[in-house]
């Protein structure tokens, strides 16, 4: 199992909007998450935010983030350990999809539906000024979205 560690980003726009990705591939496929990814060596945490956050939605924050808490994930189902710092920041712009997904800006009650856990936990823990929540092994949320998704389409 590897140790993973990774800079999660929840970017609102002027109206309350959440930044969000319609996964395309791996296990949270057809879920909704929030932007991030790993830490280079070398890299600040709020450096890697804004790096994820472009790459995966074609958003360029301008704002300072914030860092407001982390969280633990593991699973040995799927021999992941992740350290994640979750961080927050202003921006508007029209989103782009990537090789990641579909980026959007959605409500939260739009797209709790088919927020992934992981994303979902950490918009809560963002709304209540909390500092941390850990997912292990069967709370690690790895539904299949895609059959979700097509399901609500019909």
């Amino acid at each position: 199992m590897n140790l993973r560690v990774n800079a999660n980003a929840i970017v609102t726009n002027s109206e309350g909007k959440f930044l969000l990705i319609k996964l395309k591939r791996g296990p949270f496929a057809g879920g909704l998450c929030i932007p991030g990814g790993g830490i280079y060596p070398g890299e600040l945490s709020h450096d890697a935010a804004r790096r994820e956050v472009f790459e995966e939605t074609g958003i360029f924050v301008e704002s300072d983030f914030k860092p407001f808490g982390f969280c633990e994930l593991r699973s040995d189902k799927v021999k992941q350990h992740k350290i994640v710092m979750l961080l927050h920041a202003e921006a508007e712009g029209s989103p782009k999809n990537t090789e990641e997904g579909e980026a959007e800006w959605y409500s939260y009650e739009e797209a709790e539906p088919n927020l992934i856990l992981f994303a979902k936990e950490a918009i809560i823990i963002w709304k209540n000024n909390e500092a941390h929540f850990r997912l292990v092994d069967e709370d690690v949320d790895i539904r299949d979205y895609s059959q979700q998704t097509s399901q609500q389409e019909k």
